[in-house]
């Protein structure tokens, strides 16, 4: 089944976590970075499947990842759908997940996920990091990316 995993990323937690994602998945899946891809070159005729992530920042997912869902809303509601999030709040991810998605979305997908977090100072500004350790009560990098998370996404994803 030909997959489109289409995602947003802010500091690469999302990235990594597609990547994995198409790695499950196999060799039918192919990856689309929603801010630095081409969307002209984006066909959703050409896909099965399509698995739609970002990360949560502030209760909100990117920009550019609501953009092409509200955009796509038609042609992906006759897909098979996946949604999933990378987000530092492990408790309020389904929460968040329902949130930040549209209804219409929510109530058609065939696979949710929770892939876990990342947090690289080295690529945060300055203002971004005393957010984080502020509230996430975190004082260097930590990468707490979810493989298990990420493998049962793409088995119940791919199941048919």
């Amino acid at each position: 089944m030909k997959t489109l995993i289409a995602y947003g990323t802010r500091y690469g937690a999302t990235e990594k976590a597609a990547k994995r994602l198409a790695e499950f998945i196999g060799e039918d899946a192919q990856l689309f970075n929603l801010k630095k891809d081409d969307l002209k070159s984006l066909n959703l005729d050409d896909y099965e499947a399509v698995a739609i992530g970002g990360s949560i920042y502030a209760g909100n997912i990117q920009r550019r990842v609501k953009k092409f869902c509200e955009e796509n809303m038609g042609a992906l509601l006759e897909k098979r759908l996946g949604l999933f999030l990378c987000c530092g709040d492990v408790e309020r991810a389904d929460e968040q997940l329902v949130t930040v998605f549209e209804d219409e979305l929510v109530d058609k997908v065939d696979a949710k996920g929770y892939f876990g977090y990342e947090y690289d100072f080295k690529k945060m500004n300055f203002l971004f990091k005393l957010v984080i350790k502020m509230m996430a009560k975190v004082n260097e990098s930590k990468s707490e990316i979810n493989e298990e998370n990420i493998k049962s996404f793409a088995e119940e994803f791919i199941s048919v």
